[in-house]
This record gives C-alpha cells, sequence and structure tokens, in this order.
C-alpha cells in the first residue's frame, strides 16, 4: 500500500503527498508539474489523521481505472468528436478556412468535456473514486 504525509486537512478529508510508486508505471504526470517525483492526492480520512502524520492509503485498482478514463479519456474523446465536428462544418461552410473550423471544434469537445467533468466534481459525484486514509503508521504531532 502506498504511504504519504498529510500536507493539510480540508475538512473530512486529508490531502497527502506521497512518493512515486510502482503502480504509477510510465505515467509521469508527476513530472509534467514539477521535477519531484511526488503527487499530492486528495484522500477521504478515515482514521482522523492530522498534518504531518505518515498515513496508508488505498485505492482499489477498478477505481484507479476508471479515474484515470475520466481524467485521460473523456477529454480525448472531446477533442476527437471536435475535430469530427470541426471537419464536417468546414465541409458545409466553405468560405471560412477549413483549419480554423477544424481547430475550434477540437477546442469546444475538449472544453466541453472539462465543463462536463468540472460540474459532476462540483457535485460531489467523483467522491466515491477518491483513495482513503486507512492508518496512520506514526504521528509526528
Amino acid at each position: 500500500m502506498p504511504s504519504g504525509i498529510v500536507q493539510s486537512i480540508e475538512g473530512q478529508y486529508a490531502i497527502v503527498e506521497i512518493k512515486r510508486q510502482d503502480m504509477c508505471g510510465d505515467c509521469h504526470a508527476c513530472d509534467a508539474v514539477h521535477e519531484a517525483k511526488e503527487c499530492t492526492l486528495k484522500c477521504i480520512n478515515n482514521v482522523r489523521s492530522q498534518v504531518g502524520d505518515l498515513v496508508e492509503i488505498s485505492l482499489d485498482q477498478q477505481i484507479f481505472l476508471k479515474a484515470t478514463f475520466i481524467m485521460y479519456g473523456l477529454p480525448l474523446a472531446g477533442l476527437m468528436g471536435g475535430l469530427g465536428i470541426g471537419f464536417l462544418a468546414a465541409q458545409l461552410f466553405t468560405q471560412l478556412p477549413s483549419e480554423l473550423l477544424i481547430i475550434v471544434g477540437a477546442f469546444a469537445g475538449m472544453l466541453i468535456a472539462f465543463l462536463f467533468i468540472n460540474q459532476r466534481d462540483k457535485r460531489n459525484q467523483y467522491k466515491k473514486m477518491l483513495p482513503h486514509v486507512i492508518s496512520i503508521k506514526n504521528s509526528t504531532s
């Protein structure tokens, strides 16, 4: 099980910084944000951990795959769908630059996907996909 240090508490959630795990595989999403091999996760704080605690977290593999699809797959699907719609619009409106219509369609499709994800996140519909803090390994407070 991955473990990390609680950085902050936000209501019923613990913000935990973990080191890059073997389960991350070739993801390297942490590298895109910063050079360090650390990642910050919002976790459901089942054990009432405090800032500075070394905690163990758990996330079901199936839930991890669903969350990965939502984070990467839906925006990609929006991008591809927008490309298709932009291409069709370029065929209908021949007086406008076709490349511009395709690019605008692609960005619009991706924006719609991001807005869809953001709205569901605001309504806590992804709460069941969050990792859980399952134990405190040691307490520094």
